[in-house]
């Protein structure tokens, strides 16, 4: 079996749900699919994302590059593979080349178990049937009230859900904690509140703020600081009893085991379009496992449900309001999560099947990013 063709589709278009977070006013998600073809007529299909900003970047470094690398390789030797792309184009850094690494070798896994006729998570090891899940709300809009966020609160709770994640990060700390304490109310005795700051606080903010919560019983908080700061988030640690999540800002296994040396990481976050796609992200699954933490990846629910249920230390599985391909309406096959339990596909390979129609009308192209991108960092 050797690779034929690899061709490559990028669309942009703003969550199904507005998203605003303490550090992000999101625009549009920039969503990358590949499609590889092979000389026995299988075809595997790859997906990639950003935040707003980068996907014809990722686009045409597979296109321009990556894509002439793989042609007439065994999709069977997904090691090779990955190391081949990684080597020539490490010089990039970490960021884009990862991203547009995992569209393809996410694509040559779902060729792996469609020649095996095999589901991705029996492939990765087959730990579980299904993993429990927890919704993710990104909304923390100047004029979203208390009382907002307490009806959204209870709309979760009727689907099911008993794990909610909320955003924090106001410029008042008491503002926050109003919030986390009227949800952790209306969860009730059972119910598990996690927050998310998305680099919000300095180190400095960081060691006076996180320890307040603790009296609060979180299940974590995510992301409290910039996340090149290793030597802070362990400072945190110790100086706080809540767990610490964080990964979905790294792209390596290198600067996940640099985390998990310092002590400074809990929950393990990999998030498997930014590690560069499932070969680099079952790795990152099994170094956290010797260091005896649980891997919660972020974002991409339909492709981290059958990763999760392949590993042994799978902790939850985040179901993000506004943001999943089936909410999104690019997939041609609903996955969706029922009474807060995700259950893989049975079909072979990942499962995820694109809408090639829904993709092409929000189709993404350097000329319709130049006449509208304003950017939504604050």
């Amino acid at each position: 079996m050797k690779i034929e063709s690899v061709a490559v589709h990028a669309c942009r278009l703003p969550p199904s749900s507005p998203w605003e977070d303490a550090t992000n006013k999101v625009q549009g998600l920039e969503i990358i699919f590949t499609e590889i073809r092979t000389d026995n007529g299988l075809a595997g299909f790859g997906i990639s994302y950003t935040v707003d900003i980068g996907g014809t970047a990722i686009k045409a470094l597979i296109e321009d590059y990556l894509a002439a690398l793989v042609i007439g390789m065994d999709p069977l030797d997904y090691e090779r593979i990955w190391n081949k792309l990684n080597r020539q184009s490490r010089r990039l850094g970490l960021g884009v080349n990862s991203m547009a690494i995992a569209a393809v070798d996410i694509a040559i896994w779902d060729l792996i178990g469609k020649h095996h006729g095999q589901p991705l998570h029996k492939l990765l090891g087959g730990a579980r049937d299904a993993i429990p899940a927890y919704i993710s709300e990104i909304n923390l809009r100047t004029d979203d009230t208390v009382e907002d966020l307490l009806q959204r609160v209870d709309g979760y709770i009727a689907e099911g859900y008993r794990t909610v994640k909320i955003k924090i990060g106001r410029e008042e700390i008491e503002d926050d904690i109003e919030r986390i304490v009227k949800v952790k109310e209306r969860l009730g005795r059972g119910g598990k509140l996690l927050v998310d700051l998305n680099q919000k606080w300095s180190a400095a903010e960081a060691l006076v703020r996180g320890p307040r919560l603790d009296p609060l019983g979180l299940g974590w908080i995510e992301e409290p600081m910039l996340y090149q700061d290793i030597a802070g988030h362990a400072a945190l640690r110790r100086a706080m009893r809540t767990p610490i999540a964080l990964g979905e800002s790294l792209y390596s296994r290198q600067q996940f085991l640099e985390y998990l040396k310092a002590d400074a990481v809990d929950i393990v976050q990999a998030d498997v379009a930014f590690v560069g796609g499932i070969t680099e992200w079952h790795k990152i699954a099994h170094l956290a496992n010797a260091f005896g933490r649980p891997v919660a990846p972020h974002y991409m629910m339909e492709m981290s449900l059958p990763l999760l249920c392949g590993v042994q230390n799978a902790y939850m599985l985040e179901n993000v309001i506004g943001g999943s391909l089936t909410e999104l309406g690019l997939i041609e096959m609903p996955i969706v999560i029922k009474d807060a339990i995700g259950v893989p596909v049975d079909r072979p390979g990942h499962g995820i099947v694109p809408d090639w129609a829904a993709i092409k009308a929000h189709e993404l192209t350097p000329g319709r990013v130049r006449a509208g991108f304003s950017g939504g960092s604050k």
